[in-house]
């Protein structure tokens, strides 16, 4: 018994002394693992030089495509007025009403006289039909015929001008409620309540919201560049928007040497905050001059610390910090101007990447 014990403790020595041993080599491979793990689970992309169209950038303003002043079409005194100034109306709302007790008589008065018309004209008809007859019978002469002949017609086209009348005054009846041709906002009331007002006389001027343009002067060197409209973008804040039509005024101002250039956006256009633009805002016409190569990543590839912006390159397989200049931002897309070269692979998400590396450090 006193020879067994020395022999146990001498094997849990070598015992511990391997287990030790392992460990750093059990680590190794754990980390080798965790690495594999994170390049499988986390995009990355290898960066390759891209052309991009060079831009010149010219300070634009963007202005209704539709503005009109509606006036009146008939005369009276303002009774209602429905919407004011900066409100936003409908197509077809009723902006104001204007008193119609005289459009109102004149139509009761049309009426009756088609009515009167109508009568008159029946007899007319009868009595020709009639002489028609005894002119056949030898019985009627046919200076008597021709009169009723010609009484006949003129009863015919008395109706037809009482109807016109009718529609006329019709028409002036409706003129009382003044609708708005087309949804937009009321940009001027030029009337008050009670006024009395006259045929040509302005009511409001309203704009359209529907259809914009962005509206600029081009210098003559850039404006001789100028071929067709795939050259031209809008940039409204963060936004690019594509023009639907694009005009070059064929003259240049005389004083400052410049060509009007009018690009129309598409119909309904909103911001990239989804909200509605409006006249008067300030906007940038970008005409394309050139081309050059860039390096491009995704905006998401980049990782915004105070104010160092910096992107996680692979270093042998392992995801590294790497401060970084950028340049123009459009459409999800940034421009490196230092800090990367073509050939670096990058993480494409950096905010999933620091997830992931806080992940692994618990």
């Amino acid at each position: 018994m006193p020879t067994t014990q020395p022999s146990s403790h001498r094997l849990l020595l070598r015992t511990l002394s391997l287990a030790l041993l392992a460990l750093p080599l059990l680590n190794t491979n754990a980390q080798a693992a965790e690495s594999q793990t994170t390049r499988q689970t986390l995009a990355t992309q290898t960066l390759q030089p891209t052309t991009v169209p060079v831009f010149f950038d010219l300070e634009a303003t963007l202005e209704a495509v539709h503005e009109s002043t509606i006036s009146a079409q008939t005369s009276g005194a303002i009774k209602a007025v429905h919407y004011d100034v900066n409100d936003r109306v409908e197509q077809g709302a009723l902006l104001l009403e204007i008193v119609d007790t005289q459009q109102q008589a004149q139509l009761e008065q049309a009426r009756a006289n088609l009515a009167q018309a109508k009568a008159q004209n029946e007899d007319a008809q009868v009595l020709l039909t009639r002489n028609a007859r005894l002119f056949k019978q030898g019985t009627l002469s046919q200076g008597e015929y021709d009169s009723s002949n010609a009484r006949a017609k003129s009863a015919a086209a008395s109706v037809k001008a009482a109807a016109a009348a009718l529609k006329q005054a019709e028409e002036q009846l409706t003129y009382t409620k003044v609708k708005a041709p087309y949804a937009g906002l009321v940009k001027a009331r030029h009337v008050e309540m009670g006024e009395l007002v006259s045929p040509g006389q302005p009511l409001m001027t309203g704009i359209s919201l529907e259809q914009l343009r962005a509206v600029a002067d081009a210098p003559q060197r850039i404006a001789s560049q100028y071929q067709d409209a795939s050259q031209i973008q809008v940039r409204v804040g963060e936004q690019s928007i594509t023009p639907d039509n694009v005009v070059l005024f064929p003259y240049a101002d005389a004083s400052h040497h410049s060509v009007r250039l009018r690009a129309n956006l598409p119909a309904g256009s909103q911001s990239a905050t989804g909200r509605d633009l409006y006249p008067g805002q300030w906007s940038i016409i970008r005409v394309q001059t050139g081309e050059r190569s860039a390096l491009l990543i995704p905006a998401s590839a980049l990782l915004q610390r105070s104010e160092l912006t910096s992107v996680y390159v692979l270093d042998n397989g392992q995801p590294e910090l790497r401060q970084v200049r950028t340049g123009n931002r459009d459409d999800g897309l940034v421009e490196i101007l230092s800090g990367l070269s073509a050939g670096d692979e990058i993480v494409s998400d950096a905010l999933a990447q620091l997830a992931a590396i806080g992940s692994q450090g618990e």
